[in-house]
This record gives C-alpha cells, structure tokens and sequence, in this order.
C-alpha cells in the first residue's frame, strides 16, 4: 500500500485568511529526495507562493499538521504531528527487505524473511556494509596488482 499524508496549515497575512492542503506521496518523495525535507515549500507551491514573498515569511513560521495518513506513515502520525525520523528509518528498512527477500529466497530456500530475524539481521547489515564507500588505505591500490 501506498504511504500518503495530508499536510497542512493556516496563516493569517494582512487580513487574509490561507489554508494551504496537500496530499503527500511519500513514497515518491523518498525515492526522490531521500528525505522529507521541503514540505513548507510544497504546501507555498499549492497556493502560488514563492520564497520570495511576505507570505511565504509567515507561512514558514507555522508548525504543518498532518493527518489522513496511509501505508506505512499510519504508524507514524499523532496528534497531528508526524514522526519523520521513524518513518524514513522504517521506510528503508523496508525497502532494503524488498532486496533482501528474493536472495533469502534463491539461496537460503527461505520464504519469508521476517521470520527468520538474525538471518534478516546479517543480510540487512551486509547490504547497508555495502552501500558504503570502502575505503582507500594508503600504499594500497587495487591497481597495482
């Protein structure tokens, strides 16, 4: 299922009244971004705002409520408030177990992962290991072989 979230927000600016509301694909904005930053700026842009207004000014100074939430993000949102860190850490865990389950599956003849927790463990830190860069020691060159 898809993880959404309504974000929104309401700033008064010279006697008028804005409510700014979107629907956040999170999803999408994870695989793009990385994180979930610029949320102020996606809610300025849903009512013609740029940085470069007053509006915008005020806006920024207004804590953004969420709700509606979908997916993943429903154990994330209360109150109105969103647990951001919580979220992005589950939602790349998830995405590396979405890697991880076909290889558990072609060479460990193991059907579902998460039942099988240490072995989830090794493969999630051995793929993390290896989204890092190695480092170089000095003297050392692959090349020099």
């Amino acid at each position: 299922m898809k993880s959404n979230i309504q974000a929104s927000l309401e700033f008064d600016f010279r006697g008028k009244r804005y409510a700014p509301s979107i629907i956040i694909d999170l999803d999408a904005i994870m695989q793009r971004q990385g994180d979930l930053n610029g949320l102020h700026d996606l809610l300025a842009a849903s009512i013609g705002l740029d940085a470069y207004r007053h509006e915008y000014d005020v806006m920024m100074l207004e804590e953004i409520i969420f709700s509606e939430p979908t997916g993943l993000a429903c154990s994330f949102v209360h109150d109105g408030r969103f647990n951001f860190d919580g979220f992005i850490s589950s939602w790349g865990t998830l995405q590396i177990r979405t890697i991880i389950q076909p290889i558990a599956e072609r060479h460990l003849n193991i059907s579902d992962i998460s039942k099988h927790k240490e072995i989830e463990t090794a493969l999630i830190e051995s793929y993390k290991a290896g989204q890092k860069k190695p480092e170089r020691k000095p003297g050392r060159h692959s090349d020099s072989l």
